[in-house]
């Protein structure tokens, strides 16, 4: 896509905390120039070509967010979890939920006059999601999108993924023991600076107790804190006294 300077799409979907608004607006800006009529607010793009993305960007969607869910480093999910974890995070109701999210209001420009006008009724706002990840896979295809989606959608998972509040149950867990709040210690970050890894340990009363990875600091403490939290289980409850 040749469309006006700036940064390209590539460096927006692969910062650390990629800016949601911004990427809409410079995927319309420069998507319109192109394909469509330059200065249009909305997306400029058919009915049928927004369904044919739509019907893509479900097939890429449902595709990362399974592997994501079968690569996780915080320990195996069985295929029952994930299938339930995956269906509550790509449905309709889910996505929905997604755009409307304070902060994201650029997702109304990915809702063409023409799709508005259609009986879509709440899907329209996860079906304009899932259309604008099927164009973004066919523009910088699919390692740039996954980063993308799994950045914006980490707590969208944790949502329909109790073991992933994992943070707050591994405090709820020590404050009933009567011991201090657990600590986390970043340990490492490495890769480079538009997409690192990171490494945390937690401490609880002093103890090393787990350590987890993960592509944000937040994932990476919730990795640790499942495996603490694992650990506690296993001990039992005597030796955690």
């Amino acid at each position: 896509m040749t469309a006006p300077p700036g940064l390209s799409l590539i460096e927006l979907l692969s910062m650390p905390d990629p800016d949601v608004n911004r990427i809409i607006n410079t995927f319309v800006t420069r998507f319109n120039h192109v394909y469509g009529i330059p200065g249009t607010d909305l997306w400029d793009i058919t009915c049928d070509d927004w369904q044919r993305y739509e019907f893509l960007g479900d097939r890429v969607l449902t595709l990362i967010v399974a592997q994501s869910l079968f690569t996780r480093r915080a320990g195996v999910l069985d295929e029952g979890r994930m299938t339930k974890i995956l269906s509550g995070a790509v449905s309709n109701r889910a996505l929905d939920a997604l755009t409307r999210q304070p902060g994201k209001e650029a997702f109304a420009r990915l809702i063409p006059k023409a799709i508005s006008e259609n009986p879509y009724g709440e899907r329209i706002t996860g079906g304009a999601f899932e259309a604008f990840i099927g164009a973004l896979y066919c523009e910088v295809g699919l390692d740039d999108v996954a980063y993308f989606v799994n950045a914006i959608m980490g707590d969208l998972l944790a949502a329909h993924d109790p073991e992933e509040n994992a943070i707050g149950d591994l405090q709820e867990s020590l404050q009933k023991q009567g011991q201090p709040l657990p600590e986390y210690r970043e340990v490492a970050r490495i890769g480079p600076d538009h997409r690192p890894s990171f490494t945390y340990r937690v401490v609880c009363n002093g103890e090393v107790r787990g350590e987890g990875s993960g592509e944000t600091a937040r994932q990476a403490k919730q990795a640790a804190a499942g495996q603490a939290l694992r650990r506690i289980r296993q001990a039992g409850p005597e030796q955690d006294r």
